[in-house]
């Protein structure tokens, strides 16, 4: 019996070091493409993505938005949603700040919150929306393949602020 435990631990150790590099790439791909994203450089994200990368966020509700969230599949889509997003809501920033991030089998999860600024009609305040989130990135071959969100739309903070 201690002999087998002994025997698992070490392929563990093994595939785990194996893995390593791939896991280091994952997760510098899935921080690269989040950093964008944040930063509404649209193109940047869509650079690393696959051709064929599906997002979800289950969790969107609204007017217009299906019952089951939002869905794009392929670049050309998610382009698409994304320039309507920036055409429709004009976002300055979406300031995402992550208390916790892993990685495991080009996983990457992001844990923190969203936070959110647009502009208004107000001279000098800005419209502040403030949610935790949850982010999953899949990355396979040095490319985003998935993204998944999860928001808090049901009662995020939301503020005006003065503009800085």
């Amino acid at each position: 019996m201690k002999a087998t435990l002994t025997a698992i631990i070490a392929t563990l150790c093994l595939a785990t070091a194996a893995n390593a590099q791939d896991m280091s790439d994952a997760e510098r791909v899935a921080r690269e493409y989040m950093e964008a994203y944040s930063n509404i450089d649209w193109d940047g994200m869509l650079a690393l993505s696959d051709e064929n990368i599906v997002f979800t966020d289950e969790t969107g509700m609204g007017e217009g938005v299906p019952a089951e969230g939002y869905r794009d599949e392929g670049i050309a889509e998610r382009r698409a949603s994304l320039q309507a997003f920036s055409e429709g809501s004009h976002p300055i920033t979406l300031g995402f700040q992550w208390d916790t991030v892993f990685e495991s089998n080009g996983q990457v999860v992001f844990m923190g919150e969203v936070n959110a600024l647009f502009p208004t009609q107000a001279e000098g305040q800005l419209f502040s929306w403030r949610s935790p989130q949850v982010s999953v990135i899949t990355v396979r071959d040095g490319k985003v393949v998935e993204h998944r969100d999860f928001a808090n739309y049901v009662s995020p903070e939301q503020s005006m602020v003065a503009a800085q």
